[in-house]
């Protein structure tokens, strides 16, 4: 079924579902025509590639449905290319990745939630107009037929190319974020990448669909706010959750802090989830951001950017290296969040926090030990007092710091 509906965009063919591509998505794309070919079954583009064809937009993965096990024909692409395989057979998937462009590629599959939150059922064998009954918005419920007796058919019976037309979306069915919830993410990646916004029908679901976070797992959510991370566009994304109550149905004292808002307005690119969980969180009281970061259920490296941006952010700007020796501890991550929440005050102390990790002593180990400093908790004292030294600008050359050691050592001696 072709949507009826006019709309000024061009609905996607295999020319220009094979132009959007990069050189490699391109031969994954031309393998999978080829192998599903073999084997005649029908193959589908499904969802992004469709939608964004139809914005002229370049495409970032390929999302294919097949009518047959997908790991099977994923196998063969994989042999031919030389490239990663992936498989998922819990839910019918497979992933080929060559030279880091990636093809989705799922069995043609219905859909069943047992229970809100809980994961699907998924039944194999369903037709094409099955599966796109199961997804989340019209605009990602479009197939072109690749392959098969259907070839060349553009399916969209939810008007998808309308909608985009429109700069719209829809949910499909009113229990939507009941069935999932992390749709909610989804909804404002959506909205933020492709510039499209709900409609008020989805829009009132949208917001009371804040409720069924509840049984939505930690590490679910923890996934949806990596893709934030992964996709960019993070400040309108997290702008819309906050104002949807997505963050606040995540944990009520999850929101987005001004300072987060600013920090991340012009950081339209992916970053590292590490980065962005530390710019939301360290704004905020220690204890909350400990409770959020529990709710997401976030891996240690994102806890130590959070608690390594808030010792940042809470340093006094000094000289001193007393100060700035606990700070070398902090990631990278940590020290990104810091400087984009910070500002110059941040990139000053991060300075002078690089010029004291780059600070070398001018005498190192070896040296000590000839001068007769006993290896132990004394070596390492003076290592550190050269190293001082030589960062303050008190010494300035490996005699000055010879003099300064053997000072000490005859000091030590004179000592009854």
């Amino acid at each position: 079924m072709v949507s009826r509906t006019v709309n000024p965009l061009t609905p996607s063919n295999i020319t220009t579902l094979r132009a959007a591509l990069h050189p490699a998505a391109r031969r994954l794309l031309d393998s999978a025509v080829d192998a599903a070919t073999e084997a005649r079954l029908a193959l589908w583009a499904v969802g992004g590639p469709i939608r964004d064809t139809a914005l002229a937009r370049r495409l970032e993965d390929i999302d294919l449905s097949i009518d047959g096990e997908a790991a099977a024909i994923a196998t063969v692409i994989a042999t031919r290319l030389d490239s990663t395989l992936t498989l998922e057979p819990r839910f019918g998937t497979a992933s080929v990745t060559l030279d880091g462009d990636r093809l989705d590629l799922a069995s043609i599959r219905g859909e069943r939630y047992p229970t809100p939150g809980a994961l699907p059922s998924v039944t194999l064998g369903a037709t094409i107009e099955d599966d796109l009954a199961r997804r989340d918005f019209s605009v990602n419920s479009i197939a072109l037929a690749l392959t098969g007796p259907r070839a060349g058919e553009l399916l969209d019976p939810y008007s998808g190319l309308h909608d985009l037309a429109t700069t719209r979306f829809s949910v499909l069915h009113d229990r939507s974020f009941e069935d999932d919830a992390t749709r909610l993410w989804r909804a404002a990646r959506l909205a933020a990448q492709r510039n499209l916004r709900p409609h008020p029908h989805t829009r009132a679901l949208i917001e009371d669909g804040a409720r069924w976070l509840v049984p939505i797992s930690g590490h679910r959510l923890w996934i949806e706010l990596t893709l934030v991370a992964q996709r960019g566009r993070a400040a309108r994304t997290f702008a819309l959750l906050d104002e949807w109550g997505v963050l606040a149905g995540t944990h009520p004292a999850f929101a987005l802090p001004g300072a987060s808002r600013r920090a991340l307005r012009h950081r339209w690119l992916p970053l590292p989830p590490e980065t962005l969980a530390a710019t939301l969180l360290a704004p905020l009281p220690p204890a909350e951001a400990t409770a959020i970061l529990d709710r997401l259920d976030a891996p240690g490296p994102a806890r130590q950017a959070v608690e390594g941006a808030r010792t940042l952010l809470t340093a006094a700007l000094t000289a001193s290296p007393d100060t700035l020796d606990p700070l070398a501890s902090t990631t990278p991550e940590a020290r990104t969040a810091a400087r984009w929440l910070g500002g110059r005050p941040q990139i000053e102390l991060q300075r002078q926090l690089h010029r004291w990790e780059w600070t070398r002593p001018h005498l190192d180990a070896n040296d000590l030990l000839r001068l007769g400093i006993p290896e132990g908790p004394s070596l390492g004292k003076s290592l550190h007092t050269l190293r001082r030294a030589r960062y303050l600008g008190t010494l300035r050359s490996p005699s000055q710091a010879r003099a300064l050691i053997n000072s000490q050592q005859r000091a030590t001696r004179s000592q009854p």
